[in-house]
C-alpha cells in the first residue's frame, strides 16, 4: 500500500485530538481509580460508584448523536472546544465542592455530558485531519486516550491522592483540561447560512439495521470494558492488593489497551477489509480475561489485567474506523449513533456490576462481563454481515439502472 505523509499540522491535530479526548473521559476513570479514598471521605458503597459511573455515561449518550450531525455540519474543534471546557468546570467543581455523594453524582452528570460532545465532534476533526490511508491509526491514536485517561488516574493513586489528597487529582486535571481547550486550533467551515436546505437532505444517510447492530454490540462490549476501568481498583483492594500496587496495576493494564489501539489502527490500515472480524477476535479474547478475574486467583489478577485492557478493550479504534469506512459522508452521525449505544453499555455495565457485587461477589460479576464480550462478539459478526448484504443489495440496484 502506498504510503501516506502525515504532516506536522496533522501529527497537532492528533495530539489535540488524545487530549480534548483525554480531558473529557478523565473524570470518570479518577473516580473509578479513586474510588478508594473518596469512599473513605464521602460514605458510599461499591453500588454506588456503579451508579456514578452509569450517570456518566448515561448523559454522555444524551449528546453523542446531537454532537455527531453538529459536527458534521460545523466541524468538530468547536464542540471539542465547549466540551473540554465543560470538562474543566466539572474537575475543578469536584476538587472543591464534592463533599457528598450527590454532589459528585451531581458533577459526573456534566462530565458526561461534555464526554459524549466530544467524541463524535473529535472522530470528525481526526478524519478531516489525516490523510484517507492512515485514518486507521489516527482513529486508534484517538482513542488511545481512554487508556490514557485510566493510565494517568492509576498513577494518581500513589503520587496524589496517598500522598497529598484525591481533590489534587482533580485540580490538576482541570488544569490540564483548560491548556486543552484553548490549544485547540480553530479552522474555518461553512457558516450555517452557506448550508442549503437541499444540502442537508442530501447528506449519506446511514445504514440504518447494521448500525443498530453495531450499536448493541459495542454497548455490550463496552458494559464490560468500563466496568472493568471503574472497578479494577477496587478489585484488586479486595484480593489484597495495597492501594497504591492496584493503582499501578490499572497503569500497566491501561498501557497496554494504549498499544493494543494505536498498533490496531496501525495495522487496520494494511487490512483490505475483515476489521469487524479481528474486533470479534478480539472480544473473545477478552472474555478468557474476564474469566481469569472471576477465578478469583491474586496470581492471575495481573494477566487478566493484561489481557482484558489490550484485547478486550483495545478494539475501538478500529471500531470507529470501520464504521467511517461504510458510512461515506455520514461519518459524525454513524460514529454518533454507535457512540450513544456505547454509552449506554456503558451505563449498564459499571451499575449491574457494582450491583452484583453489593449482593452476590466479584466473580459472578466478572462472568457476567465475560458473557457480555462474548455476546459482543457474536453481534460485530451479525452487523459486518448485514453491511456486506446492504452493499450487495446495493451494487444490484446499481447494475439495474445500468
Amino acid at each position: 500500500m502506498r504510503e501516506a505523509h502525515v504532516s506536522s499540522r496533522a501529527v497537532y491535530r492528533l495530539i489535540i485530538a488524545i487530549s480534548a479526548t483525554t480531558a473529557t473521559t478523565l473524570p470518570v476513570f479518577l473516580t473509578g481509580s479513586l474510588a478508594v479514598q473518596i469512599r473513605h471521605d464521602l460514605h458510599f458503597s461499591i453500588g454506588d460508584l456503579g451508579v456514578i459511573v452509569a450517570v456518566y455515561f448515561g448523559a454522555a449518550a444524551l449528546l453523542s448523536v446531537l454532537s455527531g450531525s453538529l459536527a458534521e455540519r460545523f466541524g468538530g474543534e468547536l464542540i471539542m472546544r465547549l466540551a473540554v471546557t465543560v470538562s474543566a468546570l466539572s474537575l475543578i467543581s469536584v476538587a472543591l465542592f464534592a463533599n457528598s455523594f450527590w454532589m459528585l453524582l451531581f458533577f459526573l452528570f456534566f462530565a458526561g455530558v461534555s464526554n459524549g460532545a466530544n467524541q463524535p465532534a473529535a472522530n470528525i476533526f481526526v478524519i478531516n485531519a489525516v490523510p484517507k490511508e492512515r485514518r486507521g491509526f489516527g482513529l486508534g491514536v484517538k482513542q488511545a486516550a481512554i487508556p490514557l485517561s485510566t493510565l494517568l488516574a492509576g498513577l494518581a493513586v500513589p503520587t496524589i491522592a496517598l500522598t497529598i489528597g484525591w481533590r489534587y487529582a482533580y485540580a490538576i486535571s482541570a488544569l490540564f483540561a483548560v491548556v486543552v481547550a484553548f490549544a485547540i486550533p480553530s479552522l474555518e467551515h461553512k457558516k450555517p447560512d452557506d448550508i442549503t436546505d437541499k444540502q442537508v437532505q442530501e447528506r449519506p444517510r446511514i445504514a440504518i439495521a447494521p448500525i443498530l447492530t453495531l450499536s448493541i454490540a459495542i454497548g455490550l462490549g463496552l458494559s464490560a470494558a468500563n466496568a472493568l476501568g471503574a472497578f479494577l481498583v477496587t478489585n484488586a483492594v479486595h484480593a489484597h492488593f495495597s492501594p497504591g500496587d492496584a493503582g499501578l496495576l490499572a497503569s500497566l493494564g491501561s498501557a497496554s489497551g494504549l498499544i493494543s489501539r494505536i498498533f490496531g489502527g496501525y495495522l487496520a490500515d494494511r487490512r483490505s477489509g475483515r476489521h469487524l472480524v479481528v474486533i470479534a477476535a478480539m472480544l473473545g479474547i477478552g472474555a478468557l480475561g474476564y474469566t481469569a478475574f472471576a477465578l478469583g486467583d491474586r496470581s492471575l489478577i495481573v494477566l487478566a489485567t493484561v489481557v482484558s485492557y489490550a484485547a478486550g478493550w483495545g478494539w475501538n479504534g478500529v471500531f470507529n474506523f470501520a464504521v467511517v469506512l461504510t458510512h461515506p459522508g455520514a461519518e459524525g452521525r454513524a460514529t454518533g449513533t454507535t457512540q450513544a449505544g456505547a454509552y449506554v453499555g456503558s451505563v449498564v455495565g459499571p451499575l449491574v456490576f457494582g450491583w452484583v457485587v453489593d449482593h452476590e461477589s466479584f466473580a459472578m460479576a466478572w462472568t457476567l462481563c465475560a458473557l457480555a464480550a462474548l455476546a459482543s462478539a457474536l453481534l460485530m459478526l451479525l452487523g459486518r454481515y448485514l453491511l456486506l448484504k446492504q452493499r450487495r443489495n446495493f451494487v444490484s440496484i446499481l447494475e439495474t439502472l445500468d
